[in-house]
């Protein structure tokens, strides 16, 4: 009798301390992982009217003032970030960062807040610097807020910067696909794919197109109907979505993580011969997936035909707003679009900028046409539809920066290509894109 009780002792005592050490591990376990954020005091209460793009060199004035109540980043799976701002020596507290990521709800227009992680500042050469790491499963969009501990931090945030860097390759293919009935091209599809990779192997030499596929939107397997090939395709009349977003991720395995090119009639506005994302940064299906170039150009009413050699260079000045590239010198038609005055160029030391055009009303006539890029999460943001004109007297040849691709406006300037910074923000954006 006595050697059962012993025997069930001691069974009991070896479970206890199996029970502790488990307990003890998951306490230790627990421990390393952020519990729920339940301090609702510090969600992001700007109007996210602002964007700041990874490695851009010139996030401007309202950047700076809207970071600590929001503003809106792109993340992208496994990059790594660096947020960074001036340190503000007349500031009491380190401003902790706080990430949450956004759910836009279409039916409500609205967006709702949901925590992600706090972030606490180190300091290097007078600045404040937060890494992280976005463990997303896609890209999505997350809004920053910063607080001092009681309250949303009321220091000064100058010189806001984002740096971005990942892993992925510095090849990626293209898909030209070609939307309804394309009238008078003077080049074979091929051809015009020829001319396309030409063109980028010529001009984006940090990085590598690797093939340019011709596709065609009737043949698409499940849209294919809504694109017949007997009708031309007017970007924002025939469809309302500009961008052709449902034609990105083309449903092949070999060319779906690949940028579409999307080759239409015309646009519904005239004056427009193309249109991107500014940092669409989207190798795959959905929005911001998409380059829109035209084969006419619409004109005091009448349709302009558009010579394959003026489609490559479209689509080559694109695809820069698609890697985060802006213009050279910022029309206000940009400034209108950012909805911050304060940025004149693109802030890179190897392109310097007009200043007669920049320092002019030269470029400030209204048309009913859009800008040749939209902001990111443009469901976000105002709307402009602006177009910008030269003054007759103006010589933009003289600019410094026109033979620039991404010179905002065509001139007779010999085109030289990227400079060597937009090239290594180029292949710095392709490498956080999964692809």
């Amino acid at each position: 009798m006595f050697t059962l009780i012993r025997r069930f002792m001691k069974l009991f005592c070896l479970e206890k301390i199996f029970l502790l050490f488990f307990f003890a591990i998951c306490i230790v376990a627990c421990g390393t992982v952020e519990p729920p954020e339940a301090d609702e005091r510090f969600v992001p209460d700007g109007s996210l009217r602002f964007t700041l793009v990874p490695n851009d060199n010139v996030p401007g004035d309202s950047i700076d003032a809207n970071l600590a109540h929001g503003v809106r980043i792109f993340v992208h799976p496994k990059a790594h970030y660096e947020l960074s701002f001036d340190k503000d020596v007349y500031a009491q507290e380190k401003p902790q960062l706080r990430l949450f990521r956004v759910y836009w709800n279409e039916r409500v227009k609205n967006y709702f807040p949901s925590w992600v992680r706090t972030i606490n500042p180190t300091e290097e050469n007078g600045r404040y610097v937060y890494n992280f790491v976005c463990e997303e499963n896609d890209r999505a969009i997350w809004v920053t807020s910063l607080n001092d501990g009681d309250d949303f931090y009321s220091g000064k945030t100058r010189n806001v910067r984002l740096k971005a860097s990942g892993a992925y390759s510095k090849h990626f293919s293209i898909n030209l696909i070609v939307a309804g009935k394309i009238k008078d091209l003077d080049v074979s599809y091929d051809s015009l794919a020829q001319m396309l990779q030409q063109g980028f192997d010529r001009y984006y030499t940090s990085v590598k197109v690797d093939t340019v596929y011709v596709r065609f939107a009737n043949e698409h397997p499940i849209l294919g109907k809504k694109y017949p090939k007997t009708e031309p395709w007017i970007a924002g009349r025939t469809s309302d979505d500009q961008m052709m977003v449902e034609l990105g991720g083309w449903p092949e395995p070999d060319v779906y993580d690949a940028l579409d090119i999307v080759l239409v009639h015309r646009f519904k506005q005239e004056g427009l011969l193309g249109l991107s994302d500014l940092f669409g940064a989207n190798l795959a299906g959905g929005s911001g997936s998409t380059v829109v170039v035209a084969n006419h150009n619409r004109q005091d009413g009448e349709d302009m035909v558009i010579s394959a050699e003026r489609i490559v260079y479209t689509a080559l000045h694109e695809t820069g707003h698609f890697f985060g590239l802006r213009h050279t010198t910022a029309t206000y038609s940009d400034q209108l679009s950012n909805g911050d005055y304060s940025i004149f160029d693109d802030g890179f030391s190897d392109t310097p900028y007009c200043f007669e055009k920049a320092s002019t009303k030269a470029m400030r006539t209204k048309k009913n046409v859009v800008a040749d890029f939209r902001q990111p999460f443009h469901q976000l943001a105002p709307r402009f539809d602006i177009s910008v004109y030269p003054k007759a007297d103006m010589n933009i040849s003289a600019c410094p920066d026109a033979p620039n691709i991404m010179f905002p406006m065509e001139s007779d300037t010999k085109v030289v290509g990227f400079s060597a910074q937009q090239l290594e923000v180029i292949q710095t954006n392709l490498t956080i894109m999964p692809h």
